[in-house]
């Protein structure tokens, strides 16, 4: 009876995985990799295979990029950007990006359980924008002239911390093991713009063109208000200090992540986690900024960024930094009296496995993401084999919300003293990863020390 209970409520959560609209995410083969440690950044639950004590250094102990959008990074050449951006995009444009960069991890074994140990780096980002703003920037602001144009609207959100983690797996009934990770986060930075509109208006009178943007963003870290009464501006400047950088306790945040594997029977394996229930808190040295003026350009001044080889061109980049650079003129910088909470990307993952005969093992899971009333779901169907003791690989054929499909790959080696592993979802885009729209990367090398009494 336990066990079709246990079979019905695996169905079910790939089931409700399949079906809830889905934000882009990752589905990292790592998770099938049942000889690396860092598998359990998946789920808490699994258990590490070696039992010798693991170390991993900076940057190498499994170094995770992700990228998921729809346009390539390609787009945002200058060259590509003006002739192919707009007219590819079609559509309003949307990005995801996220890192998990390692300072250190620690991972053993012993007879109570798997322990491991976390310092990390991490940021995410997204951004969505209406299409007509890449237009304005590729064409710039001479063909605007005559016109009265509303663009928008612009969202961007970007976020870096630090994160301390402690794992711990244990079985607690007999084929039932969970795993818990309770974690402690450090926000270095953030940059929020929630909705931004510009609306674009010919002066016919005056001859001038006037770009009226209108919202406000939210921006804390290092950084520090600087006023200048002469040239009436508010300019936010970089502060560095020792403090801010390593543990900022005056922006800190708490997050949980929770897992468990059950085994039916010897060939069968449920798995199921939760990761990232938390939130990071920004209350020093946190500001808003909100755009109280508009820029205006006389007609003379006007510049074009469609063609390098006719008159007034400015290139789409220095446009940017020119608008940038004017930002001051037209805002007001307030401190955020009650500072801000932002949530992480909630992640569940659903798994179910089977064994086969000659080291092999098939199955099914599913990866979504929740994130600022977004959400996105990433199929898996995976084969492993490990054709020696001391290597292991996986394959996946991955489905994004049942629009695209792509295939993925994982595998370790594992010596007497470091193990090796690489791992993508969409193996195909590393051949040319700057027009890449879906890609998955991790990779990394632990070191292994023997607990054996001499």
């Amino acid at each position: 009876m336990q066990d079709f209970i246990f079979k019905k409520l695996g169905l079910w959560l790939v089931f409700t995985s399949l079906v809830v609209p889905a934000l882009p995410q990752d589905g990292n083969p790592l998770q099938f990799l049942s000889d690396v440690s860092q598998s359990s950044r998946i789920n808490p639950a699994f258990q590490n295979t070696s039992n010798k004590l693991i170390v991993g250094l900076p940057i190498l102990a499994g170094t995770t990029v992700n990228w998921e959008s729809n346009f390539s990074i390609s787009n945002l050449t200058t060259d590509n950007f003006t002739n192919d951006f707009y007219n590819t995009l079609n559509e309003p444009g949307n990005a995801f990006f996220a890192a998990h960069i390692p300072f250190f991890y620690l991972g053993f074994k012993n007879n109570s359980g798997t322990f491991s140990f976390s310092v990390s780096e991490k940021t995410i980002g997204e951004i969505n924008f209406d299409n007509e703003i890449v237009n304005f920037i590729a064409q710039g602001l001479r063909p605007y002239y005559g016109k009265n144009e509303d663009l928008g609207p612009l969202s961007f959100s970007s976020q870096y911390y630090r994160e301390i983690t402690l794992g711990y797996s244990t079985q607690i009934i007999k084929n039932l093991q969970v795993g818990v990770r309770p974690k402690i986060l450090f926000s270095k930075f953030y940059y929020g713009i929630e909705k931004a509109y510009y609306k674009v208006e010919t002066l016919a009178e005056s001859e001038m063109l006037v770009i009226n943007p209108k919202g406000n963003y939210t921006v804390s870290g290092p950084l520090k208000v600087v006023i200048d009464e002469e040239n009436e501006t508010e300019t936010i400047k970089p502060d560095i200090k020792p403090t801010d950088y390593f543990l900022n306790f005056r922006n800190m945040g708490a997050g949980i992540d929770l897992g468990l594997v059950y085994n039916p029977n010897k060939a069968t394996e449920f798995a199921v986690s939760i990761l990232d229930i938390g939130f990071t808190r920004l209350r020093h040295k946190t500001y808003n900024v909100e755009y109280t003026g508009s820029m205006h350009f006389k007609e003379k001044d006007l510049y074009q960024s469609s063609n390098p080889d006719e008159p007034d061109y400015w290139s789409p980049a220095e446009a940017l930094a020119a608008f940038s650079d004017s930002v001051p003129h037209i805002t007001t910088v307030n401190n955020l009296q009650n500072g801000l909470v932002t949530t992480l990307p909630l992640q569940v993952n659903v798994m179910l496995r089977y064994k086969l005969p000659n080291r092999l093992q098939m199955g099914i899971s599913n990866h979504f993401t929740y994130y600022k009333s977004q959400s996105a779901g990433f199929l898996s169907g995976f084969i492993y084999y490990k054709p020696a003791q001391n290597f292991e690989v996986a394959g996946t054929l991955n489905f994004y919300n049942f629009k695209q499909m792509f295939p993925g790959i994982g595998a370790s080696y594992t010596g007497k003293s470091v193990q090796y592993f690489l791992t993508t979802n969409n193996f195909l885009e590393l051949v040319q990863p700057s027009s890449a729209k879906n890609l998955n990367l991790c990779f990394g090398v632990n070191f292994l020390f023997s607990t054996a009494e001499n």
